[in-house]
């Protein structure tokens, strides 16, 4: 098993003789911590002022235990002025090694009187196990003597294997609305008869349009969980015609629609606010410059010089002799003859049971809070707080509560692509820092992780506050 070991000094290291049980050992940041999948340790050691005689040699190895399972590290070796020589002589002439396999470092002690208060900075690594969480380093020491003597002296605790912490993560639930008011609009190409207002339900696709029109009208009309605010219409007549013409006969449509709703479903004529474009030129201008049309530049060339509507009528109808006036009559004006629906209404607040209902049929009759609280409602780790939280940050893209929220699913799914993309649309919102924090910690970056932690709990957040206190022992690992 391949082990990356490094050490370095501090003043003589000839101090680093002897273990008692009053021997120091002092973390370096922490002693013992979980990176990525290897196991680091940073120990400094100390003996207390014990030494060794020049006859003796000192293995130390630090080793990582649960109690049951072991996984030694690099040894260090201390070694006296004369045994080394004799180590030295045995390995010559009978092949011996003078160390243990692996062996970090051999410190040869010149004399009895080096400073006993210097110390040894002990760095290495090893792969991290699940079974290391809670465990121990301890010091394995074997005393060696004389013709091969050996005794093993009892092993010192120096460091404990933090058990990972898991950071706490963040779930915002925003306010409740003062007043939740909704609107759904529909917009339905409604034929009438050239120069006509009379509306007809068997001509032309009527029929299907005016389904549509009834369909949202008795959705919201016969739910008790909806009250109905307003109710807005908007009608387009095409270019051909003059304009005075056009101007009354646009309304008069509109008017026609507004009788049908009040015969059909019982609605005041009065309820309704209704609107009127007499000759829809944007939407015309719009399909030519988007269309393959021959003559396209001559036509929006027209639309854009010519003011006065009925001469620039005229003068689409000379294009080509008339060519493209036909063409436009044919595939676009009826098109432009057409009416928009609107309705303005305000939902029920909803209970966690009703809206475990709407939020697969109609989600955007609930509130963010709504949602929110539903998804709060289900286990962490459920697909069901997954799809609330997605549903939520669709209907409501540019809210804080719900970028933040769905970034908290993807961090503990370890998706930190995705966390990055939600917490990124609302970045300067303070409530978001804990979050952050949790993804740079996950990224690697602790000292980023650290700031943020540090600003969100200074701004009052709990969950913060507990990363910061347990920061050292923080992991995203799972």
């Amino acid at each position: 098993m391949k082990r990356n070991m490094k050490y370095r000094t501090s003043g003589m290291l000839a101090a680093c003789l002897f273990f008692t049980a009053a021997a120091s050992a002092r973390a370096v940041n922490p002693p013992v911590y979980r990176d990525g999948d290897r196991l680091r340790v940073e120990l400094s050691l100390g003996t207390g002022g014990t030494v060794l005689s020049a006859n003796e040699q000192l293995i130390l190895t630090p080793v990582v235990t649960d109690g049951k399972n072991r996984m030694p590290l690099a040894p260090v070796v201390f070694t006296g002025r004369i045994r080394r020589k004799a180590d030295l002589r045995r390995e010559r002439i009978y092949g011996t090694p003078a160390l243990p396999a692996g062996t970090l470092e051999n410190i040869i002690l010149r004399n009895r009187k080096q400073a006993s208060e210097e110390t040894f900075v002990y760095l290495g690594d090893v792969p991290y196990e699940p079974w290391m969480a809670g465990g121990n380093v301890v010091l394995d020491r074997e005393l060696r003597g004389c013709a091969g003597h050996a005794t093993g002296l009892s092993p010192l605790v120096l460091a404990r294997v933090a058990v990972p912490v898991q950071p706490r993560l963040t779930f915002l639930v925003p306010a409740d609305e003062p007043v939740k008011r909704r609107s759904e609009q529909i917009t339905a190409v409604v034929h009438f008869p050239q120069g006509r207002s009379v509306l007809l339900r068997s001509f032309a696709d009527n029929r299907r349009e005016l389904q549509r029109i009834d369909s949202l009208t008795a959705r919201l009309q016969d739910n008790d969980s909806i009250t109905v605010e307003n109710l807005y219409l908007k009608g387009y007549a095409s270019p051909e015609g003059t304009y005075a013409f056009n101007t009354k006969l646009s309304a008069d449509r509109v008017g026609s629609i507004r009788r049908y709703l009040h015969e059909r479903f019982a609605i005041p004529e009065s309820d309704f606010t209704t609107a009127t474009v007499p000759e829809d030129w944007d939407s015309l201008r719009r399909w030519v410059a988007a269309s393959d049309l021959p003559t396209r530049d001559q036509v929006l060339a027209v639309i854009e010089t010519v003011s006065d509507p009925d001469a620039r009528d005229a003068a689409i109808r000379k294009i080509d002799n008339g060519k493209t006036y036909l063409q436009l009559l044919h595939d676009i004006y009826p098109q432009l003859r057409r009416v928009d629906y609107r309705v303005g209404y305000m939902p029920a607040a909803f209970t966690l049971e009703q809206s475990r209902r709407l939020i697969e049929s109609r989600p955007e009759w609930l509130s963010l809070a709504e949602m929110c609280r539903l998804a709060e409602s289900y286990p962490e780790d459920s697909p069901d707080r997954a799809y609330v939280c997605a549903v939520a940050l669709k209907y409501y893209p540019d809210d804080p509560s719900a970028c933040n929220n769905l970034a908290t699913v993807a961090l503990r799914r370890g998706d930190t692509q995705m966390a990055r993309r939600c917490l990124s649309r609302c970045a300067d919102d303070p409530r978001l820092l804990n979050n952050m924090g949790v993804l740079y910690l996950a990224e690697g970056n602790r000292d980023k992780a650290h700031d943020c932690f540090a600003l969100a709990a200074k701004n009052g957040s709990a969950e913060a506050t507990y990363n910061l206190a347990h920061f050292d022992d923080l992991s995203c690992d799972r």
